[in-house]
């Protein structure tokens, strides 16, 4: 079931029908929305060491807007950012729902983590149609930073589906 939190968007195959400004403006609104789920995300999590990364992705989605706003400004100087109404991939939204439970918090990252998969692909995708190396390794960057917050989430999940072994793993350190 998609909940409020989740907009399903356009498939990455989608991403040459668009201009790289749009295209810009689509993974600064991604980066935004990414932020804000996070950080209402963190606000519903009592398991301190869960919360702690998620506040970090709240943090790197925060760093991951001002690289791209610098790049917009950079490529279309004195220009308002363009927010496009369509999107590749899912769109994260706050939280605004109470959470009841591991299962509620699994959902939310079962689509936090496809959020990450289709970004870091989308990344890659600009890489090709930027026309700079700065620009190309900026791109990879962003790419593989969202490959990483995969895997952070990815772990997570794994734990959590074990809430016994995760709840004993909180206990004993890192």
């Amino acid at each position: 079931m998609v909940r409020q939190e989740i907009d399903e968007g356009l498939p990455i195959e989608k991403v040459r029908d668009f201009s790289l400004e749009e295209l810009l403006g689509m993974a600064i609104k991604a980066e935004v929305g990414a932020r804000k789920f996070y950080e209402s995300l963190a606000e519903r999590i009592e398991i301190q060491a869960l919360k702690d990364k998620i506040v970090w992705l709240a943090g790197e989605e925060g760093k991951h807007e001002a690289l791209l706003r610098k790049m917009y400004e950079s490529m279309f100087p004195g220009k308002e950012v363009i927010y496009p109404e369509e999107h590749i991939g899912p769109e994260l939204q706050p939280v605004a729902r109470e959470l009841h439970g591991a299962e509620d918090i699994l959902e939310l990252i079962r689509w936090a983590i496809r959020a990450e998969d289709i970004a870091a692909k989308f990344y890659a995708e600009i890489e090709n149609l930027v026309d700079t190396d700065d620009k190309k390794r900026l791109m990879r960057y962003l790419s593989d930073m969202e490959k990483g917050h995969y895997y952070t989430l990815k772990a997570e999940y794994e734990l959590l589906l074990d809430w016994e072994m995760y709840s004993q793993m909180m206990h004993v350190g890192p």
